[in-house]
């Protein structure tokens, strides 16, 4: 095809250290940075024989760029001391 790993960049949005990497072997590269590849070099259509689900469609799924949000672990609840109650052993069925 014929282009530079600089022009790949600019028309895929994948970065050019990215594309060394894939290129070399080197390090990983995240699905929608792959997507993205095959789509600029005209190759997203040969990966649907990697998958079995004649559902599933790549072009759809390169489009896609929304990720959930991500999800913070909520902070543990304050006791107040009257709920506060000591456990002592043997004392459970009082």
């Amino acid at each position: 095809m014929g282009l530079s790993q600089e022009d790949l960049s600019e028309r895929s949005g994948v970065s050019p250290s990215s594309i060394a990497r894939l290129e070399t072997g080197k390090g990983n590269i995240s699905l929608l940075n792959l997507l993205s590849l095959l789509k600029e070099l005209d190759l997203l259509n040969e990966l649907q024989l990697i998958f079995r689900d004649p559902n599933l469609s790549l072009a759809l799924l390169a489009k896609s760029k929304t990720k959930k949000p991500r999800q913070r672990v909520r902070k543990q609840k304050k006791i107040s001391p009257n709920e506060h109650k000591e456990w002592i052993w043997g004392k459970q069925n009082e």
